[in-house]
């Protein structure tokens, strides 16, 4: 999320950090905001919304001397913040800055995340800190960058910007993403901007919050990439096929639109199922890739097994996961890929697109399924890396 949160002047921390708190988010970029400053009653506003939101803080500021306090920039966020560095802009008035910190996602898996807020005193200042903004980014292919850019999409600075980057509201928003004023949007000037690296669809949102700031917030979803799946934690319909338990191997095709490797196979196992799982990778025309027992995890329940040599996959090309049960009983969502279903880089094509999807194979000790049946969803799937990870 990026919200620029005039200081609280217009309401309160306490409903700004509502707002926040209402969507979640993992990292929220923030602009204008004090930190021991008369205006505001020498409140840390960092470090209270921090408190209010119960997320990791950090406070860069852009006026290091300002009301006998600081403003400037923030982030918080749900994973440990490693690192933050302030990084000046060129600017023909009140100071810029570039925020710019260093997230820890999960151990050894460390991101960029930037905050920065534009000037206001012409486009030609604005194109200025676009490119310094692109030098100190460059080479971050994983960066993610949230601001106030004080521009519309059309305005040059914003074209530099997306040579480096893409705006998550372009590739995942609906409508005119208006931001400001807050009351009535009639500007968009707000942003999520994402490093080349982040090649999966994002879904994009201005979050309804009228009266909180002079701006609304802009939350954008993307998914991790280095640990990807098609249906994450999503359950089936039908858990448990009670009425077949033929011993059968159900499984469903998918591709990726990057290249990758393929870490480990899963599928979701019902109560009823027989002990004895073995999943298996394909080439879409039958040649075993990888295969491996799977041992129960929690049941009902997403079942999952690393491979011990992760299988590499190529862009746009139709692989197939599946699972040998020897007592049927398997999960089964009739018409459930009668459509594609996107997670990701990864998709499950629609049924008709290739030949059928999902597919099964009545067998004594598995093999590799063809068949398809009204378009049913067997619920196996993947864990996909693509191959440029932090």
């Amino acid at each position: 999320m990026t919200y620029n949160i005039k200081h609280g002047e217009l309401s309160s921390l306490e409903t700004v950090a509502n707002v926040i708190k209402a969507q979640a988010p993992d990292l929220v970029a923030l602009q204008e905001v004090d930190v021991l400053t008369v205006r505001s009653n020498k409140v840390d506003q960092a470090a209270r919304l921090g408190q209010l939101t119960g997320m990791f803080y950090s406070f860069i500021p852009s006026l290091t001397n300002y009301d006998s306090g600081q403003y400037g920039l923030a982030l918080l966020s749900r994973y440990p913040i490693r690192s933050a560095q302030r990084v000046p802009l060129r600017s023909a008035a009140e100071q810029r800055v570039l925020a710019l910190f260093e997230v820890e996602l999960e151990p050894s898996r460390l991101i960029p995340v930037a905050v920065t807020h534009f000037g206001t005193t012409g486009a030609s200042e604005r194109v200025q800190q676009a490119e310094d903004i692109k030098a100190a980014l460059a080479g971050k292919p994983w960066a993610l960058l949230g601001g106030d850019l004080n521009a519309s999409p059309s305005e040059s600075s914003i074209s530099s910007l997306l040579q480096q980057f893409t705006d998550a509201w372009a590739r995942g928003g609906s409508g005119s993403g208006y931001t400001s004023p807050a009351i009535l949007p009639t500007k968009r000037i707000d942003y999520v901007l994402l490093g080349s690296a982040w090649t999966s669809p994002p879904t994009t949102s201005v979050v309804n919050a009228a009266s909180q700031s002079d701006h609304r917030p802009v939350a954008a979803t993307v998914i991790l990439p280095w640990s990807q799946t098609l249906f994450g934690d999503r359950v089936p319909s039908t858990a448990v096929q009670g009425d077949d338990t033929r011993a059968v191997e159900v499984g469903v095709r998918f591709r990726s639109n990057v290249s990758g490797t393929i870490e480990a196979l899963r599928f979701y196992r019902g109560t009823s199922n027989a002990n004895g799982y073995v999943a298996h990778l394909w080439s879409n025309t039958g040649t075993l890739l990888a295969q491996v027992p799977v041992k129960d995890g929690r049941i009902p329940g997403w079942q999952e097994a690393p491979l011990p040599t992760p299988i590499s996959i190529t862009a746009g090309t139709v692989y197939v996961v599946s699972y040998f049960t020897s007592n049927g009983q398997f999960a089964r969502d009739v018409s459930g890929l009668a459509n594609a279903v996107v997670s990701g880089n990864l998709t499950a094509p629609g049924s008709a697109s290739v030949g059928g999807n999902g597919v099964f194979l009545y067998t004594s000790s598995g093999g590799f399924p063809s068949s398809s049946y009204k378009d049913a969803n067997y619920w196996a799937d993947v864990r996909f890396k693509p191959a440029a990870s932090p």
